[in-house]
């Protein structure tokens, strides 16, 4: 489905798999998952290396999930898994860690689930559009607009920067793993600029997408893509960008997809922080 024929409503329907909350709550998390699928993410990651970009991703992703299974507000921490290439599809509606627990069983489950989705789509890509339908969905969740939610409000974290500054954020992050540029033929390769710094809460304006590269620093589309980057609330010196180039970063994944999961950094540094890189592939 395109973004310009189809409506953030449509994408966000409900359906069977979409856990619905009592009447009211307070204090949800969101974590929005933007994931590469065009046709280059069913490459090889690395040179001679065993995994494809897209199985890498989904593996990472599941992984980083599931170990928050043990967290004792997992009720209260919703996911959103978005797939894109020239169209966007959502991969895993609106659903908490402890409803994605319970319904894949274990972190192999929800994988085969990813990849089946993942491998159906193969074609250009659009960030531009998947940006547009993240950031659509990130303002309403922050407004208390998502229905099939029931009444809510987002939780709101105080974040501490280097200058001891405070700083009242919605705990919702936004993540954006890619391996190209924007590519929807020769003539439309523009990257527009992020819509995520137009974010509002209480009056203010911030920014909570993370961009994920995986490539080599040299290449034209990685600066292109960290050009949408902000600077981190927390490490104001340090922008909210991750770089996938070269194996011996791999165990990173799981850590990094934990801890945008679980709403708990912004950053390589706060990535290092938390304490979150494994060991495991």
């Amino acid at each position: 489905m395109n973004k310009d024929d189809t409506p953030a409503s449509t994408l966000a329907s409900p359906n069977s798999s979409v856990q619905q909350l009592p009447h009211h709550q307070e204090d949800l998390g969101l974590c929005i998952m933007l994931l590469d699928c065009s046709g280059s993410m069913a490459e090889p990651a690395f040179k001679n290396h065993p995994m494809t970009k897209r199985d890498l991703i989904a593996k990472s992703v599941s992984a980083g999930i599931f170990s928050l299974s043990g967290n004792p507000l997992k009720e209260f921490a919703y996911i959103l898994i978005m797939g894109f290439d020239h169209e966007i599809e959502i991969l895993i509606p609106y659903m908490s860690i402890e409803k994605v627990v319970q319904e894949y069983t274990d972190a192999s489950g929800l994988e085969k689930a990813l990849k089946d989705k993942m491998y159906k789509k193969n074609g250009a890509t659009d960030i531009n559009g998947a940006l547009e339908v993240a950031f659509r969905f990130t303002q309403q969740f922050i407004n208390s607009e998502i229905s099939m939610l029931g009444t809510y409000k987002p939780r709101i974290q105080t974040v501490l920067d280097d200058n001891m500054n405070s700083h009242s954020i919605p705990n919702v992050r936004v993540l954006l793993f890619t391996d190209g540029g924007q590519y929807m033929g020769d003539d439309k390769t523009t990257l527009k600029p992020s819509p995520f710094r137009n974010l509002q809460y209480n009056g203010k304006t911030f920014d909570l997408l993370m961009s994920a590269y995986y490539g080599s620093s040299a290449d034209g589309d990685c600066a292109k893509l960290k050009s949408l980057a902000s600077k981190c609330p927390r490490h104001p010196q340090t922008d909210q960008f991750f770089l996938f180039d070269d194996p011996s970063k791999v165990a990173n994944l799981k850590g990094l997809f934990r801890m945008a999961s679980g709403a708990s950094g912004f950053c390589p540094t706060c990535l290092d922080e938390a304490n979150t890189v494994t060991r495991d592939f």
